[in-house]
């Protein structure tokens, strides 16, 4: 509201017989009515004097709501966007989620045997879910969760790379060596993953590791081989390519491992 109105609607208040009002009609249509206002001007401008105050007050009200539009633009979009995926989702059912939300993060963990980043896929499921699930209740997964899973996976990143500067690179692995042993435990995970051991449920995962390292000895010794390298100095790195990539995966499917116990507990009780 603008100084001049809120003036016209204290003199129309404060000063009554201070203006007066004249109409003509144009063919009787209402649309053509023009209304003449007279007003007193030293009463109008007491009245604007007066409103001073209010409009300090309410101008920066104004002016931070203006600033606030995009962002507050954004808020209301993302809350239309979960309130839309939660009408979809919950006839579902929170207990499906749930237990849909830790089947995915298994999955998710599975992939540290490829060398692929499983257990911040598992993390990011957690923070969907966080978002889009229950706000309250026994189904509901918490920001203490999720910081627990975060930190999880950071140590779980700190563990695989202090086992491959201590493996090949380490052992004088040529970056070629370093990107072939990666390639080869990639394959090699993958192998051992179809092929298994004759356990009960750990077989195919300890297969994928056991075959991983093998791989990564594979690759770094051919590397080597190939860029000149005696075999007895292509075997020591691929020895040490080989602890690199096992011990780098076993600590990281533990980490992984840790985070998944974070996600159930957090989501079943």
């Amino acid at each position: 509201m603008t100084a001049s109105q809120i003036g016209w609607l204290l003199l129309a208040i404060l000063s009554p017989t201070a203006f007066g009002v004249v109409a003509e009609a144009n063919a009787g249509a209402l649309a053509d009515k023009h209304v003449v206002t007279l007003v007193d001007a030293e009463a109008m401008g007491r009245a604007t004097r007066v409103a001073e105050p209010w409009l300090a007050q309410a101008d920066p009200i104004t002016t931070e709501e203006a600033g606030g539009g995009f962002w507050a633009g954004v808020s209301d979009a993302l809350v239309w966007t979960r309130d839309a995926v939660r009408d979809v989702m919950m006839p579902i059912g929170v207990v499906a989620l749930g237990i849909g939300l830790i089947l995915a993060c298994t999955m998710a963990w599975l992939l540290n045997l490829v060398a692929l980043p499983g257990n911040w896929l598992a993390i990011a499921l957690m923070a969907l879910y966080a978002w889009l699930g229950p706000e309250t209740g026994r189904w509901q997964l918490g920001l203490v969760s999720l910081a627990i899973a975060f930190v999880l996976g950071l140590v779980g990143e700190l563990v695989e790379f202090l086992a491959g500067a201590m493996g090949a690179s380490r052992a004088g692995a040529s970056r070629r060596a370093t990107l072939m042993a990666i390639v080869g435990s990639i394959i090699g995970a993958i192998i051992g993953g179809i092929v298994g051991l004759p356990i009960p449920v750990v077989g195919p995962v300890l297969a994928a590791i056991l075959f991983g390292g093998l791989g990564a000895t594979a690759g770094a010794m051919f590397a080597e081989w190939n860029d000149g390298k005696n075999w007895r100095d292509s075997w020591r790195i691929g020895q040490a390519a080989f602890w690199g990539r096992t011990t780098g995966t076993v600590g990281k499917m533990v980490a992984g491992l840790l985070v998944l116990v974070v996600c159930a507990f957090g989501v079943l009780f």
